[in-house]
């Protein structure tokens, strides 16, 4: 009998709309689209402003800091490719921009409480052109 495959970890499809956005953390910069004809910033990449639906939408790099939200803790992974890297931490990271963002706390998470200031890192994956944000707590 052979062995059953080993899980792996998804990751995103790349496509026209947020090829931008992974080109940009690819280089270690979070990128938010900026609609040029209200000035609304968004997050995740869309064709058009949520506010106006203009498609005129530009990019812009963020500070990469922000505050955490809301979080909650993953014990159990639905992809067994993640089990051991629980307990994972998930959290809505509201950016200094105002935009919210979902994504994953690395380093000291077990000590996160809302509102604690955090800041992105850019975590590697098994394709040299995605890198994830993350983020840690700010010190």
């Amino acid at each position: 009998m052979a062995d059953a495959p080993q899980p792996k970890k998804s990751l995103p499809k790349i496509n026209k709309v947020d090829e931008p956005y992974w080109r940009g953390a690819a280089a270690g910069k979070l990128l938010l689209q900026k609609c040029r004809a209200c000035g609304k910033l968004q997050f995740f990449p869309r064709i058009v402003c949520v506010d106006c639906f203009s498609g005129d939408i530009d990019w812009v790099e963020a500070a990469g800091t922000g505050k955490v939200h809301s979080f909650t803790w993953v014990r159990v992974p639905r992809n067994p490719a993640f089990k051991e890297e629980v307990p994972i931490c998930y959290a809505n990271i509201i950016l200094d921009e105002g935009v919210i963002m979902e994504s994953r706390i690395v380093g000291n998470a077990e000590k996160i409480k809302l509102g604690d200031r955090v800041k992105v890192t850019f975590q590697q994956t098994a394709s040299p052109e995605i890198r994830l944000p993350v983020f840690e707590l700010a010190e």
